[in-house]
Parts: C-alpha cells; sequence; structure tokens
C-alpha cells in the first residue's frame, strides 16, 4: 500500500514531494500545487476501501492548496469528505447506488451536480434537521412542510440562494411544502432562512405586567409621556419618512383592580414598554408602603396644625409639568393624582391619598416638621415697691336749740357735715334710715383718732375732731413660672376676686344681697422662639391689675390700677433681664370746707376737712428664659424634683394622708428615673430642635 501511495504522490507534482504517509492520515507539507482530481479520487479509494465509478473524460482537472508552511494532516476518515470538496470545484458529485452483498456491490458514482438532483440518496425533513450530520459536501434532498407562510413566496425568496449550476427549490402543489436539493452546506443555510420567514401573522395581542414599587396609575402617566415623547423625536428626525414604525405603537392603560399595566400592541412594542418598566418600576428608597392610601401617626405635633402647613405647602395640588390633556403638550394643570391629606384629630394621625412617589416627598417634609421641639422654661418677677403717706385732719360742729320736748314749736339746729358722724333722732335712729326729729349726731366709728364734746344727751354732741395718717410701705413680689414648647404660646393667670354688694329698693326699704365678682391680678401671655445661636425671643404680653383702695359708694367696684406690657425681646439662655419699670410719684390735698366760714384764719379750721396723700411707687418687671435642652428630660426632672421640695418644704407644717401619698409617689418616681440603663447615652437637643449627642 506504501508503494501505490507513493506512486501517487509523485504523480501529483513536485510540490506534493513534502507529503508523507503515516499511520494517523496523509501529512502534507508546505503549499500543493495541480493536484489531479482522478489521483485524489485512487488515494481515497485506498485508504477508505471504497469503489468509484467514473467517465474519465469527465473527470478531469486539477486543484492547488495553499497550506501553512508546516503542512497539515488529513486524517484516513476525512479522505472521502476531502474529495468531496475537490470535485465541488468542478461541479461534480458522488452519487451512492448499491450495496455491498453477495449478488450487488456498492459504488459511488461521480456525476455533474445538475444531475444528481434526481439521484440523491439522503432525503431529510425540515424538522429533523438539527439531528442530521453530514459532510457540508454532499448533497441532500430537504422536503419543508410550511406551516404560516406560502410556498411560492418562499420559494421566490430562495431561489437566488441555492448553489449555481446544481441547486433547486421547487414547490409540492397542494400541501403548501417545498422540496430543496442542494449541497448539505447550504441546505442549512435555507433551513435556517425558511424558519425565520415561517412565522406566524403579525397582530396585536395584550400583555399585563405586574407593577411591584410604585403607583400603576402613576406608571402610565410617566410611559405615556415618555412613549409620546418617542414619536415625536422619530417624527423630527431628519431623513425619517413617514410614521414611526408600528410594531412600536402600543397603547398602555391601568388594569382593574390590581397594581398592574395592559399593554396592546406588536411583540417590539411590548418588549420596550417592558424594557421601560423594568427601569422605571425601581424601590422608591425610603418608601415603607405601597398604594395610594397612607397612614402617619404623628409622634411630636398636632395632626390638625401638621395637615395645615402641608396643605398650604402643596396647595390645591401639585403642580405638574406634564401635559394634562394627551396629545396638547402645551396644556399645563394640575394633576389629577394630587396628594390630599386628611388629620383625623381623635388619633392625632394624617391619612394621605398619594401615589407612592408623591408620598415618599411628602414623608420627607413631615420627618422635618414632626419632631421633638425642646421646652423654655420662663420665670418671672414682678416688683412692686409702694410708700404712701395719707393724713386726714377734720372738725365738725353741730348744735340743737333746747326744745326737744316742744315739736309743735320752731327749732333752730346747725353743724357742718364731712362725713364723721350722722344725724340721728333722740332715739338714735339715723335720719337717713328712717329716724324722726334730729336730736343730734352720732359719731361714725372709723380709723385714726375721733375727740368729741358732748352736750345734753349722749346724742347731742356740738364739736367733733377726726384726724388720720396712714402710712405704707409695701413690696410685692409675684414670681410666675411657666414651661412651654419652643415656638408655642404659653398663658399664666393669678387673680383675686371680689365680690361687689348689691343693693335693692323695697317696699320694706332698701335691701343688700350678694352681687358681681371683680377681677384683679396677673396675666401673662409668652411665647418663645429659640434661635440657632442659644438665643430665645419672646413674644410677651403682662397685664397687672390690683385694688387700690375700697369702693367710695356700696355696690361699686373699688379703684383698680391696670399696667399692661407687650413686648417682643431677645435674651440670652438662661440670663435674667429686665423688661419693663415703672416709677411713679404722686402728691394731693383735698380741702372740704365750709364757704367764707372755712376761710376766716385760724377759726376757719373748725369748719373744714382736709386731706394730704403722698405716694412714691416703683415697678420692675425682670424675666428669665432657661432652654431645657435634654432629649430624655432629664434637666426638666431636675426643676420638677426641685420645686417639690421646696413644695413640700413650703407645707411641712400641713401633714395630711394626701400629701404624703404624693410627696412619696413623688420621690419614687424620680428614683426610678435616675437608674438608667447600662451604656445608655445623655442625649440633648440643639438650637434647631434636632438631637445630638453629648
Amino acid at each position: 500500500m506504501r508503494k501505490v501511495l507513493a506512486v501517487l504522490l509523485l504523480a501529483f507534482g513536485a510540490s506534493a514531494l513534502h507529503a508523507q504517509d503515516t499511520q494517523e492520515g496523509l501529512v502534507m507539507n508546505g503549499n500543493l500545487a495541480d493536484i489531479p482530481l482522478e489521483e485524489m479520487i485512487r488515494a481515497t479509494a485506498e485508504y477508505q476501501k471504497i469503489k468509484f465509478l467514473y467517465d474519465p473524460k469527465k473527470v478531469t482537472g486539477t486543484v492547488t492548496i495553499v497550506a501553512p508552511r508546516e503542512g497539515f494532516r488529513v486524517p484516513p476518515t476525512a479522505m472521502f469528505s476531502v474529495l468531496q470538496t475537490f470535485l465541488k470545484q468542478y461541479k461534480l458529485v458522488l452519487s451512492p447506488f448499491g450495496e455491498d452483498t453477495r449478488q450487488s456491490v456498492r459504488f459511488f458514482e461521480i456525476i455533474p451536480a445538475v444531475e444528481a438532483i434526481t439521484q440523491s440518496e439522503q432525503v431529510i425533513e425540515l424538522s429533523n434537521l438539527d439531528n442530521w450530520t453530514d459532510t457540508t459536501a454532499d448533497f441532500v434532498t430537504l422536503v419543508v412542510n410550511l406551516k404560516f407562510a406560502e410556498a411560492n413566496s418562499v420559494r421566490g425568496a430562495l431561489q437566488n440562494l441555492v448553489s449555481r449550476g446544481g441547486g433547486q427549490v421547487n414547490p409540492i402543489p397542494g400541501i403548501n411544502s417545498l422540496i430543496i436539493a442542494d449541497y448539505s452546506y447550504n441546505i442549512r443555510r435555507l433551513a435556517q432562512i425558511i424558519r425565520l420567514m415561517d412565522q406566524p401573522p403579525r397582530s396585536p395581542r395584550l400583555e399585563v405586567i405586574n407593577v411591584n414599587h410604585i403607583d400603576a396609575e402613576e406608571l402610565v402617566t410617566s410611559l405615556n409621556n415618555l412613549l409620546n415623547q418617542r414619536q415625536q423625536l422619530m417624527q423630527a428626525t431628519p431623513g425619517r419618512v413617514g410614521r414611526p414604525d408600528d410594531e412600536t405603537m402600543v397603547r398602555v392603560e391601568v388594569a382593574p383592580y390590581v397594581n398592574a399595566i395592559m399593554v396592546t400592541g406588536f411583540d417590539a412594542g411590548i418588549e420596550l414598554v417592558r424594557e421601560l418598566v423594568r427601569k422605571i418600576d425601581v424601590e422608591i428608597p425610603g418608601a415603607t408602603t405601597q398604594g395610594k392610601i397612607h397612614y402617619y401617626s404623628v409622634k411630636n405635633t398636632k395632626a390638625a396644625t401638621l395637615a395645615d402647613v402641608l396643605n398650604n405647602v402643596l396647595g390645591a395640588g401639585v403642580p405638574t409639568a406634564q401635559p394634562v390633556v394627551p396629545g396638547q403638550p402645551g396644556v399645563i394643570g394640575t394633576s389629577a393624582n394630587a396628594p390630599t391629606i386628611v388629620a383625623d384629630e381623635t388619633t392625632n394621625s394624617l391619612l394621605v391619598i398619594a401615589t407612592p412617589n408623591d408620598y415618599n416627598e411628602i414623608r420627607k417634609i413631615i420627618d422635618k416638621l414632626d419632631i421633638r421641639r425642646p421646652q423654655v422654661m420662663i420665670e418671672a418677677a414682678i416688683l412692686e415697691v409702694r410708700d404712701d403717706d395719707d393724713f386726714t385732719f377734720g372738725v365738725e360742729l353741730a348744735t340743737v336749740d333746747g326744745f326737744a320736748n316742744k315739736s309743735s314749736e320752731p327749732r333752730l339746729s346747725f353743724g357742718t357735715q364731712f362725713g364723721f358722724s350722722e344725724i340721728v333722732d333722740s332715739a338714735g335712729v339715723p335720719i337717713s334710715t328712717g329716724g324722726g326729729v334730729p336730736a343730734g349726731r352720732n359719731p361714725i366709728i372709723g380709723q385714726g383718732g375721733l375727740l368729741t364734746l358732748n352736750k345734753g344727751t349722749a346724742f347731742d354732741i356740738p364739736l367733733l375732731v377726726r384726724f388720720l395718717k396712714t402710712q405704707t410701705d409695701t413690696n410685692v413680689l409675684q414670681q410666675p413660672m411657666l414651661i412651654t414648647n419652643d415656638n408655642e404660646p404659653a398663658t399664666i393667670e393669678i387673680q383675686s376676686e371680689i365680690q361687689l354688694l348689691e343693693i335693692s329698693q323695697s317696699t320694706q326699704g332698701n335691701l343688700q344681697g350678694a352681687g358681681q365678682f371683680v377681677e384683679a391680678g396677673i396675666s401673662m401671655n409668652v411665647t418663645p422662639q429659640i434661635s440657632a445661636d442659644g438665643y430665645v425671643t419672646l413674644q410677651i404680653e403682662l397685664d397687672i391689675t390690683n385694688f387700690v383702695g375700697e369702693s367710695a359708694t356700696p355696690g361699686t367696684s373699688p379703684p383698680r390700677q391696670k399696667r399692661t406690657i407687650t413686648t417682643f425681646v431677645t435674651a440670652p439662655d438662661a440670663s435674667t433681664i429686665v423688661i419693663g419699670g415703672l416709677k411713679s410719684s404722686e402728691s394731693s390735698k383735698a380741702v372740704t370746707k365750709i364757704p367764707l366760714l372755712g376761710d376766716i384764719p385760724l377759726i376757719g379750721e373748725l369748719f373744714k376737712s382736709q386731706r394730704t396723700i403722698e405716694r412714691r411707687t416703683n415697678l420692675y418687671i425682670f424675666i428669665r428664659p432657661k432652654i431645657l435642652k435634654d432629649a430624655s428630660f432629664d434637666d426638666l426632672r431636675g426643676v420638677s424634683a426641685q420645686k417639690l421640695r421646696e413644695a413640700e418644704s413650703d407645707t411641712r407644717k400641713l401633714d395630711t394622708p394626701q400629701k404624703r401619698d404624693f410627696f412619696n409617689q413623688a420621690r419614687a418616681d424620680e428614683e426610678s428615673r435616675n437608674v438608667k440603663k447600662p451604656g445608655t447615652a445623655r442625649r440633648s437637643f440643639d438650637y434647631q430642635g434636632l438631637p445630638s449627642r453629648d
């Protein structure tokens, strides 16, 4: 065999001298030129023990192989495939016939490719093509049963794709099928083209896409806006004729009763929407709920106040730059999905109807507003220093003739009246309350000195001297204290009430009864505001009212003095400042006298009454704001504990079971709060109301 192969290789030409015959096959070194087809047929017959039948007149020519300089190896089993490749260069095909039996011999006839169409031994169905193995140069018949495409249309598309000089495509009448005869390597390419063409007809379909993180209505609005903008951009692209591709035209709607969307269109458009949903439907950072109805429990402020602030910020709805009317980009208005915020005062909570994206933005505002605010303890000191000097001196004269028993005869009486005495009858009954004939005077007992000169009966007082000197040196100190949150108004009132005497007249005479109440005291309204640098701005309204004497007549209110201060002041934390002061001095002298007689020197003193008043008043108002900064209220507890001890000391003389129970429980509460858990850090508020760690 080696000698025969050597003869064949020598016949290949000078370049074939580098070929070597080995047990692994034929090794060809360098480039091989002008290899005769007939010699290659003989070598294949020897290697693979195959019998060939051909016409030497039709099988002529040579083949040139350009290979790497180091050469290549042809395995013995590949000689048949290499021969087919050589024959293909001259449009020749190996057509098998017969079988190796006792009565027959199998040959491979070498014939032109145009004749092989009717003699191809391999017939394959398109559905079984994936399981078929070939040598790429076999001539194969492929049967294709089309499901959707029309046979003549597919034949027209493939006619120019079959191998020239050998391949053919023919329809099978009546069953919408094709018969294709061609080389095996081209059969696979044609089969792939047929599968791409034999597709169901394009028609719109409905696809439901679930939404996981955001609201479906909000997503539909965003998708429609994006698709409209894409359509406008495609129409405005230079060089693009007509409308956008119909396969991307879709209709997007909200699926009822579920958080999903419905997309109607072709596959390309549905896949486009699916990709957009994948990019838009992402988890919202910080969002804790889904859907449109959200519940928030307010922690540190009033829900109604917080709702008013949010509604003022949002208005009737969140303005949107998106088109309100589809297809009219210029129409800008209010979104139909504008948030709605309602306060439930019973549970101090907010109900927010909004999309998850809008609610996430609203929560950012809520988290800034619903914070625990620091408190301010406000102590006020109202100090009034008053020095009064009141001197009253008066003389009353009176005389009645001695004919008291002769009521029918004329009588003579004389006297002065300055309020030191009252006229009475002989029985001592005052004339003003129903007495009879005047018989004398009865002194009115009051403060001060009283000197009388009697004549005759006890009621005959010809001379009465009344004098009074009052000196007061009074310090009035009031210290109201209150605690309130930052920027929250607070009010404290300390009032004293007196009830007036009500006098009414009837047939039985004047009747006395309880009348209305009259108030006097202190009322302080204050609103603190803490600034970032540790100052406290106070808006203060202070009213001070007190009684300054007795009522002039029964049933009327005693005179009152009212002083009001309204101010807006800024003070450092824990500093005492004066916010008001008043110094007043009053001097008066009142003289009541009988005309002419009271003007007589020396003697005139007997016919008049005089009162001299010297009054000096100093009023000071101090205030001290202190910021309670500790977030755990330790400073407030310290102030409360101190005031409890002061109250217990002030009431040490009062020993009741209720008092003991109250103060014992208060001390127990204080001791329990002072026991801190291990590792608990002390926290305090900064001046912006945010917790900070000391």
